[in-house]
Formats: C-alpha cells, sequence, structure tokens
C-alpha cells in the first residue's frame, strides 16, 4: 500500500484493478474492491489497519465484473452511478455465471475460490456529478461515461488526487468492448482541461501516472478508430482486422494483466470499434 497524498492510499499490486481509501476523522472511504475474494479479504484488514473505525462507503468507478463482485466484503454502503446501479440491480440476486468464468479463466489459482455470491447493491447513485463531505473531507464524484456509461472518477481537491477508473490504464491496452470510444475522447479532453490541479491520477488498472497517461489513452483510442476507419474505407474483408491484434498490444511491454486474456480484449476491442465506426459511417 502506497500513500500518496496525506490520507490518500493506494495499492495497485492486486490482480486485475487498482483500489483505493481516503481516511477520514469518521473512517475509510474505500474506492473499487480487488477482484478475487483472498484479495478482497486482505484489502478488508488492511482498511481495518488504517483506521479502527469501519469503512463509511464504498464507492464502484463502474459496474466491469472485476470491480463490482467483492464489494460485500468491505461491508459499507456502495456509491455509485445510476448505470451502474441499475446493472447491479438487473442482477438476479447471482452474479452471472459467464462473469465468474471470465475471472476465473485469467487467474485460475485465485478463481477457484468464486462463487455465485448475492449481489450488493448501490445505496446511493448520481448521474453527473455528486460530493461527499465526510469527516472533514471533500470527496467529488464526477461522471466520466467512455469505458462505460457508468464509468466515474473521484477527485479529491485538498490533495489534487484523481482516482480515474478505467477512462485511464496504464501499462496495458485500454478496455474498449464496452466502450463509446467518441465519448470516451470527449471525456478524456474534459479532464485534460479540468479547472483545479491534478497532482496524481491513479488508473483503474496499472500504475501511478499523472496528466500523460491520458493522453496515451486518448493516443490509443484514436489509431484503433483510424486503423479501423481506413479498413472500412478501402473495402477491405471485416475477418482481417485480427492482423491488427499484435500491433496494439505489442505497445505494452510489461502488462498487470495475462497477455492471453488482454489478446482477447484486444481483439474484442477491435469487433466493437469496427462496429461503432460502421454504424457512424451509415
Amino acid at each position: 500500500m502506497q500513500e500518496i497524498a496525506e490520507n490518500v492510499f493506494i495499492e495497485t499490486e492486486y490482480d486485475g484493478v487498482n483500489v483505493g481509501a481516503i481516511r477520514t476523522r469518521r473512517g475509510i472511504i474505500a474506492i473499487d474492491v480487488p477482484s478475487y475474494p483472498r484479495q478482497a479479504r486482505d484489502w478488508a484488514m488492511r482498511l481495518h489497519a488504517l483506521s479502527p473505525r469501519s469503512v463509511q462507503y464504498t464507492i464502484l468507478t463502474d459496474y466491469h465484473g472485476d470491480r463490482i463482485l467483492n464489494a460485500r466484503w468491505l461491508n459499507a454502503p456502495v456509491i455509485a452511478h445510476e448505470a451502474t446501479a441499475n446493472k447491479l440491480r438487473s442482477y438476479d440476486k447471482r452474479y452471472p455465471q459467464l462473469l465468474l468464468e471470465s475471472l476465473s479463466s485469467r487467474n485460475p489459482e485465485f478463481g477457484r475460490e468464486l462463487s455465485q455470491s448475492p449481489v450488493e447493491h448501490a445505496s446511493l447513485s448520481f448521474t453527473k456529478f455528486m460530493q461527499l463531505w465526510k469527516g472533514g473531507t471533500q470527496v467529488q464524484l464526477i461522471a466520466t461515461p467512455g469505458p462505460t456509461t457508468g464509468s466515474i472518477a473521484v477527485y479529491l481537491p485538498k490533495s489534487g488526487v484523481l482516482f480515474a477508473g478505467d477512462c485511464v490504464v496504464a501499462d496495458m491496452p485500454p478496455l474498449l468492448v464496452e466502450a463509446d470510444t467518441a465519448v470516451w475522447l470527449q471525456t478524456i479532453n474534459h479532464l485534460q482541461n479540468w479547472p483545479d490541479p491534478i497532482h496524481h491520477i491513479v488508473p483503474g488498472r496499472g500504475k501511478l501516472c499523472d496528466l500523460a497517461g491520458l493522453t496515451a489513452v486518448a493516443n490509443y483510442i484514436e489509431a484503433m478508430r483510424q486503423r479501423l476507419q481506413n479498413h472500412i474505407i478501402n473495402q477491405l474483408p471485416r475477418e482481417e482486422i485480427y492482423s491488427y491484434q499484435a500491433d496494439f498490444l505489442s505497445q505494452f511491454l510489461n502488462p498487470p494483466l495475462p497477455v492471453e486474456w488482454l489478446k482477447k480484449q484486444v481483439k474484442y476491442s477491435l469487433d466493437h470499434v469496427y462496429d461503432e465506426i460502421q454504424l457512424a459511417n451509415e
């Protein structure tokens, strides 16, 4: 665990997603939860060591399965975007088997502990902006659509820390499978022109970064959009888009997630962005 500003902690070594903690006089505000039960339990114990008070809130930065599955281990009210709250409400008491299988394939050892645990629903949700004051600490929640319709960022004005969720990932390709890439680029531009200081960006996955991390994700998205736009303009066969997979993956030498799993994500991303552009061109 790393303290990146006074009373602001992050952990980037869990398998899958980064997690954060804001220590207030009233207790901890947690940001996201590790993807596997063993690591979620470990995180819960570490949060208790930070503060003897109970966790006050768990903020979920989107509805990706590897973020939502273990929220119950923190035993705190969940705050999320309304789209994430709706996604959680859509599940029939238990998380889908496909979600569990995807996480199990990514890490078979940790995946053995996964089960169809009860769904943890959001207690509070919002659509565009929400502000919390807890124990003298100001926390701003901002809708950042693009990666999903339920994506949010968490900004701490006092320390200039931005928890960006999957709007920014480092050392790996951004996950575009559910994305609206045009909206995502607009969101990145909005964050690049944020009126208040941003001293640290905590990406949804990968190592701590700065504003250059926003630019890197925007460049990746623009490059894929342009490559597939040219592919469509030149009337090349759709199945040939997979030949671009290696190029996009080769930009990342030491990704934090298994390469074979990321290969599938890049393939799915190519399919999704191709369909996005085709639809926009019609």
